[in-house]
């Protein structure tokens, strides 16, 4: 799932076009440029709408077409980054990997205007985002929290060269909230505050008033209103990207830890069957997500006292064909479901 879900990265068809002229005399900048605006956001589009083939044509064409510019493999490693969370899978690991240093290396070459380099800053910014995100899932706290300071103070750069950078605002927003929210134990210090306001009225802005990051500021909000456990709101802002992006996972995946959090059983219940029938559609599962909707409906049904079918839902999830990589990951899952597989085995003898 995600994301985080995480990363962190809006409706209609999308029609792939020839790879545009390649400009390799200037540097073109996407967000002063509207047609490369527009082009850019159908990608971005397609990757939140879950149609990653689609964005990934759309972006490599971009990068193709203008090598000065960091955005176009920057935004192809974030269409790989949201394939992989949205499949709980680092299979593709080094292709995206291999996209953010690429970003990161026109980046760092870009020179010129004040424009071009908070381009570049937000850039590097976005790159260290990436990296954060994916050491958080498949790394560690430390080393994410190490890639949050880096990508903090290239986006602080960012803004300070161009005000207009408005994209900014998510990294921004996303790092003082979630480094409070993961450290709130000892925000009550004088000398550590507490910035998990802050960070959500910077996702707002971004929400407001971004190029690129609208409705990603807007998936980042939803998952901060929920750890905020403002579930209503959070549910009203994941039925509006369900509206943009009607093939998207994501905003179910919202929605359903939403209602699972307020005790409404049976919606949680709807909406996790929802993702199943989504996810075998997909063709592309290692059970992860699959173990996870079965776990969260067991509950469901434990809950609304239909032991049955929460038995029903135990048996399904511990006999999936997960490989080891996926029993690793959820055993923690694995071992409630034994539990409570045992306790209704019990229940249910005459």
């Amino acid at each position: 799932m995600n994301h985080l879900f995480i990363a962190c990265v809006i409706v209609g068809a999308v029609q792939i076009r020839p790879v545009l002229a390649v400009e390799d005399a200037k540097y073109v900048s996407f967000r002063l440029n509207d047609s490369l605006t527009a082009r850019t956001l159908e990608g971005i589009r397609a990757s939140i709408d879950d149609r990653f083939r689609t964005a990934d044509s759309i972006f490599l064409a971009l990068s193709s077409s203008y090598p000065l510019s960091p955005l176009g493999p920057l935004f192809v490693a974030g269409n790989v980054q949201a394939e992989m969370l949205d499949a709980e899978s680092e299979e593709l690991r080094d292709r995206f990997l291999g996209y953010v240093a690429e970003a990161e290396r026109r980046a760092k070459s870009l020179t010129g205007s004040d424009a071009a380099r908070s381009d570049a800053e937000f850039a590097l910014g976005v790159a260290a985002g990436y990296r954060v995100v994916h050491e958080y899932k498949w790394g560690g706290w430390l080393a994410a929290l190490k890639h949050g300071l880096v990508a903090k103070k290239h986006f602080q750069r960012s803004l300070e060269l161009d005000s207009g950078q408005c994209d900014a605002n998510l990294g921004l927003g996303s790092y003082h909230y979630w480094k409070s929210a993961k450290t709130n134990w000892i925000n009550w210090l004088p000398l550590i505050p507490d910035a998990r306001r802050r960070g959500i009225d910077m996702l707002i802005r971004a929400m407001c008033c971004g190029t690129f990051a609208r409705q990603t500021a807007r998936v980042a909000l939803t998952g901060a209103l929920i750890n905020e456990e403002r579930y209503g709101d959070a549910i009203a802002h994941a039925d509006t990207l369900a509206t943009l992006f009607p093939n998207a996972r994501g905003p179910l995946w919202l929605k359903a830890k939403s209602f699972f959090a307020l005790y409404e059983w049976d919606s949680a219940v709807v909406l996790f069957d929802a993702l199943e029938t989504r996810i075998r559609e997909s063709g592309t599962f290692n059970y992860y997500n699959l173990i996870e909707c079965a776990y969260h409906r067991a509950q469901c049904h434990w809950g609304a006292s239909r032991y049955r079918e929460a038995l029903s839902e135990c048996g399904k999830a511990l006999t999936y064909p997960a490989g080891d990589e996926t029993r690793k990951r959820q055993k923690k899952r694995l071992n409630e479901l034994r539990q409570m597989q045992r306790k209704l085995v019990k229940m249910l003898s005459p």
